[in-house]
């Protein structure tokens, strides 16, 4: 067999091959440590694509899930508020009931319709002051959407909340001109009072709806959240027991070449020998 050092194939051949399972084994390493299979286009281009529209897909369902329980606590200050009103409207009640009998003197009744007049100023100021990030809530009649997932075009992950003015004297209410100062006013506003009760426990009943509603778009997508983020996994995740098989066998044929290597050095060794 003829000596040669100029190129030596059994070497060449050997050095490629040592080369090919240490970037193996350096890639089985660089999974390990981060638990991803794929982490670069190059891993593996179609998975590295439908991971990371899985992974958008979560981001949009996460913030949506967050817009919804910003929605759920807006409407529990607007129920809060409305609670207080109907204990406003339920005091306004009792005064027209007491007004409207005739054991009273005029003096009398007109102390209780100062109360009335500041009952209703009352109710004027909770509408006002039910505020939402800076931005009156019941002072007018306004609409306010909520973005409770990722697609604008579903009404299913679109929810539009409506609220309304519920001022003493907004037009909804509309007892701007209630007063109990003789028995025959009374009377009138005990009636109309009833009717302002009805609405108020309405719109409560609506706020509820609405919470309820929101509530239930939460847990969806939370659910949601969860599947998509097992999908994922599936899809970017390594196989531990796999990755860790193909470092070890990347390994021992590292060291296995290594020694071949030695060995496939005969040919110079034989050179030097002949020119000692």
């Amino acid at each position: 067999m003829p000596a040669r050092i100029d190129h030596n194939a059994p070497l060449k051949q050997i050095q490629r091959n040592l080369g090919l399972h240490q970037a193996e084994a350096a890639r089985a390493i660089e999974h390990l440590s981060s638990g991803q299979r794929v982490e670069r286009s190059s891993d593996d281009p179609a998975s590295l694509f439908l991971a990371d529209s899985f992974t958008a897909e979560i981001r949009a369902f996460a913030e949506g899930n967050r817009n919804a329980q910003q929605g759920i606590g807006m409407l529990q200050v607007v129920d809060s508020s409305l609670g207080q009103m109907s204990e406003v409207i339920q005091r306004l009640q009792t005064l027209a009931v007491q007004a409207a009998t005739g054991l009273f003197k005029e003096e009398e009744r007109g102390s209780i319709d100062r109360e009335v007049q500041l009952l209703k100023d009352e109710l004027d100021r909770i509408a006002g002051s039910t505020l939402y990030n800076g931005a009156p809530l019941l002072q007018a009649d306004r609409r306010v959407a909520v973005q409770t997932g990722p697609s604008a075009a579903s009404s299913r992950d679109f929810i539009e909340l409506e609220f309304r003015d519920m001022r003493a004297r907004g037009p909804f209410l509309n007892i701007g001109a209630l007063t109990v100062g003789t028995i025959q006013d009374a009377g009138e506003a005990i009636s109309q009072l009833r009717l302002v009760e009805e609405k108020v426990s309405g719109e409560r009943n609506r706020i509820a709806a609405f919470q309820n509603r929101l509530e239930l778009s939460s847990s969806t997508s939370t659910l949601a959240i969860q599947r998509l983020r097992e999908t994922e996994s599936a899809v970017r995740d390594i196989d531990m027991a796999r990755a860790v098989t193909d470092m070890t066998r990347a390994q021992i044929l590292s060291q296995a070449a290594a020694s071949f290597a030695v060995e496939a050095d005969a040919d110079i060794d034989r050179v030097l020998s002949l020119l000692q």
